[in-house]
């Protein structure tokens, strides 16, 4: 039996910036990934659409981390994919990027 050894990130907030260069660069090391996104579905879409290229896998799953009564719809959501995609339970690596701004004086 061969066992496979393909790694998986979960990215939060990785449709676009820091979240989508991190994505991309995983891949290219032949790392599987998770993208997250808050509201920009074409986005993440795009960034699968890369990583793809790259040749590695990848889904999209929306995640606003500002609103916990999504995580249980979301962990649902992560659990569905994971069997779908790669047939396993479980992801290996998490990168927290996602992050809001707050536009306001600071005094």
């Amino acid at each position: 039996m061969v066992q496979d050894t393909t790694k998986i990130a979960l990215i939060t907030g990785s449709s676009r910036g820091l979240g989508r260069n991190t994505a991309l660069s995983l891949a290219q090391k032949g790392v599987d990934v998770i993208v997250t996104y808050r509201s920009s579905e074409a986005e993440a879409k795009k960034v699968v659409s890369a990583i793809e290229e790259i040749g590695s896998k990848a889904v999209a799953l929306q995640l606003d981390t500002s609103n916990t009564k999504t995580f249980d719809d979301f962990a649902a959501q992560l659990k569905q994919s994971l069997q779908d995609k790669w047939q396993t339970e479980r992801f290996d690596f998490l990168v927290n990027n996602a992050g809001i701004g707050v536009y306001a004086p600071f005094a």
